[in-house]
């Protein structure tokens, strides 16, 4: 099942981004310009296939009942 993590100091995007990338094969960055528009970037392979509109539904979805279920636990 999926895990979310933190990755410390959050507060700079570049350390998160070089952090997630060195685990992920396939991800979606959400995010806001400076202008304050939404911005979504996706990349990656999912099985050796370019992910399709219901993968990224599906990393969205896990994310948001993770979120709001509290549900942080860390692997073993």
């Amino acid at each position: 099942m999926a895990e979310i993590r933190n990755i410390f100091p959050a507060n700079s995007f570049k350390v998160v981004a070089e952090n997630a990338g060195k685990e992920i094969t396939c991800g979606l960055i959400i995010g806001y310009t400076d202008a304050g528009s939404l911005a979504v970037f996706g990349g990656g392979v999912i099985d050796g296939k370019q992910p399709v509109c219901k993968d990224w539904l599906w990393m969205v979805e896990t994310f948001k009942t993770k979120m709001i279920d509290g549900d942080y636990a860390q692997k073993d």
